[in-house]
């Protein structure tokens, strides 16, 4: 018995040193997004009517190319990131009629996503509002037809690369 003790002894001293040896979680490249205090989100412009420049964003920012697309209407694609893990998500399509905001698609957990909207150039049709500890925002992303610039609202980041 004695013998099995001490044969056994040095086996789980080894085993219990490898259990406190675990690999530290790589960071995620959203971590180099340049936030400043204020801003909920980061978003780009990709493109009209077709994806341009989502490798630029994936080797950049994100983690994966594999991202949800939620098609509002066929117009400009953006890419939207929340800052923040446990953002609440809510899409909703503006009617071009009334203005009036409809839900169409929610996610308690909002990852980073593409969104294609704007059929008109005149009208935002999209509301994309996130939500984190009782603090909401809401943003509607076009292009300014005073100067073609990128809008996205107060509280994010523009990360569109320059042309």
């Amino acid at each position: 018995m004695k013998k099995a003790v001490f044969h056994l002894l040095p086996l789980l001293v080894c085993l219990g040193l490898f259990t406190g040896c675990t690999l530290q979680p790589q960071a995620s490249k959203q971590d180099a997004i340049p936030f400043a205090d204020g801003q909920y989100y980061a978003a780009a412009y990709l493109g009209y009517q077709q994806i341009d420049d989502l490798d630029y964003y994936t080797e950049q920012y994100l983690d994966s190319d594999q991202l949800p697309i939620h098609y509002l209407s066929s117009g400009d694609y953006y890419l939207v990131i929340p800052r923040y893990s446990g953002m609440e998500l809510t899409l909703c399509r503006r009617d071009i009629e009334t203005s009036e905001a409809f839900v169409i698609y929610e996610d308690p957990d909002c990852r980073p996503f593409i969104i294609q909207c704007n059929a008109s150039d005149i009208f935002a049709d999209a509301v994309i509002r996130l939500s984190c500890e009782g603090e909401t925002v809401e943003f509607s992303p076009f292009i300014s037809l005073k100067d073609g610039s990128v809008e996205i609202g107060d509280q994010g980041l523009d990360l569109t690369k320059s042309a």
